[in-house]
């Protein structure tokens, strides 16, 4: 400090500063990041580092470690004229009580800035307090320009203004680190992980994501497995709880949900990274995220209800797939003995199995290969219009696993899709919804959401 203030009184204003930028400039954008109080001491050194030196402050200004850390100065906002009569210990009292009123805001029943200093608020005009305060903020948040040197008046020397700003920069530190309100904490979290996350957002974020990576139907295949466990037969319990999360054992491991807990979540993860738990939780977000791509793919509008809880260990899956999730190779009694215990009639086993209508199964996951429509990414109703329109011939994958496919289209039925056609309760609603895309999409709707939201508790509307 002596340093500089000597050499400040031998050299020219604009060369006080020269060989004092890069250490000053380290000095200040270190300072700025510590805590307010070691802000504040650092602003008393500065400020009478500084003395002598006047106008060279434009140059301080200019500085690197300056405008990377305060960005707008208040003299650049203010003419000579109306800065005129504030002196140094004016100023310096000013950003002082600015910080202490920044920092007690929140916490104080009535403004600070009421509690005697009008006194101080009128020197120059149209200046007040307020207007004070609102600049030392700005220079938290915008950009500092270095000022002509008739932005600065013989009256606020350098000392002054660099006292001022150091204290607003320890001020806006300070506020940035306070503990925050217990309702405020998650967004400060959220911001920092992935600036303003909302509802908004997040719908934003996975249509996207379905967009970009065309797996709406795999997110599909995700969410109902999530969810398609829960039985009250003569097994019991199960939900979406977002157990495939480990692979350690439990329903990570089970053979039929083969590319969901590598694939199908790797996909979601950067949204998982984003917004879970801040916002959201991985059950909730995988069914949500299903709802999404339902309705990016052409499919209905489906309402998410929200408040499942995670697993938190493969300890919480169910014991088996066996009795709870469907074969695609076995028929009708198999499909009534699996979907009967989850709540479902005939209807809404045919409803579900529509949505085979997306996607298509890969050899290597389920032993079976093709996809079902010739439209594999849009929700509609063709899967019903296929099976009772097309022909279909039988054959073995390489896997050994038997199927059916159109020879012309090269699209398949597996035995548990054509074994709708085998029943009349069953192949009644197949033509129905072959005939009516809306009363398919109501169906299927009604059915789907029962599935998401079997073996949960105290679901809400809203996140």
């Amino acid at each position: 400090a002596q340093a500089i203030s000597a050499q400040a009184k031998r050299a020219q204003p604009s060369q006080a500063l020269s060989p004092f930028r890069a250490p000053l400039s380290t000095a200040f954008g270190a300072m700025v990041k510590r805590s307010s109080s070691s802000v504040m001491a650092g602003a008393v050194v500065l400020s009478g580092a500084s003395a002598g030196v006047g106008q060279t402050f434009s140059s301080l200004v200019a500085l690197p470690g300056v405008q990377s850390h305060a960005q707008v100065g208040v003299g650049a906002q203010r003419p000579a004229a109306q800065m005129g009569g504030m002196g140094a210990s004016s100023v310096l009292g000013a950003a002082a009580l600015a910080a202490v009123t920044l920092n007690a805001r929140r916490r104080a029943p009535k403004p600070l800035h009421q509690s005697g200093c009008v006194a101080m608020a009128a020197r120059g005009g149209d200046l007040s307090f307020e207007t004070l305060v609102s600049d030392l903020e700005t220079v938290m948040k915008a950009k500092i320009v270095a000022p002509s040197s008739s932005a600065w008046p013989g009256g606020m020397g350098a000392s002054s203004v660099l006292g001022a700003v150091a204290l607003a920069a320890a001020t806006w530190n300070a506020r940035r680190r306070a503990p925050k309100p217990p309702h405020q904490r998650g967004c400060i979290a959220m911001a920092a992980r992935g600036g303003d996350l909302s509802f908004e957002t997040l719908v934003s974020d996975l249509e996207t994501v379905m967009k970009a990576k065309n797996c709406g139907a795999l997110i599909i295949r995700l969410a109902w497995h999530d969810a398609g466990v829960f039985s009250n037969g003569a097994l019991k319990g199960g939900c979406p709880n977002a157990a495939m999360r480990f692979t350690d054992g439990g329903e990570g491991s089970f053979g039929a949900n083969a590319g969901l807990p590598d694939v199908a979540v790797g996909l979601l993860k950067p949204i998982t990274d984003k917004y879970v738990p801040a916002l959201i939780s991985n059950a909730d977000l995988w069914q949500f995220a299903a709802n999404v791509a339902i309705r990016v793919m052409g499919g209905p509008s489906i309402k998410t209800r929200f408040g499942r809880k995670d697993a938190a260990s493969s300890a919480e899956s169910v014991e088996s797939q066996e009795g709870r999730l469907p074969d695609g190779d076995k028929g009708i009694d198999h499909l009534r003995d699996i979907f009967y215990p989850k709540g479902f009639d005939d209807k809404a086993i045919v409803a579900l199995s529509g949505a085979h209508t997306v996607g298509g199964c890969k050899l290597e996951r389920s032993g079976f290969e093709g996809y079902w429509t010739e439209e594999p990414l849009k929700f509609d109703n063709a899967y019903f219009k296929d099976m009772l329109s097309k022909e279909y011939a039988s054959e073995t994958t390489a896997k050994g696993c038997p199927q059916h496919r159109n020879v012309a289209t090269g699209t398949i039925m597996l035995i548990s899709d054509l074994a709708l056609l085998s029943d009349p309760a069953f192949k009644g609603h197949v033509e129905r919804y072959a005939a009516d895309q809306s009363a398919y999409f109501a169906d299927f709707s009604e059915a789907w959401v029962k599935l998401q939201e079997n073996g949960c508790s105290d679901l809400r509307d809203s996140l």
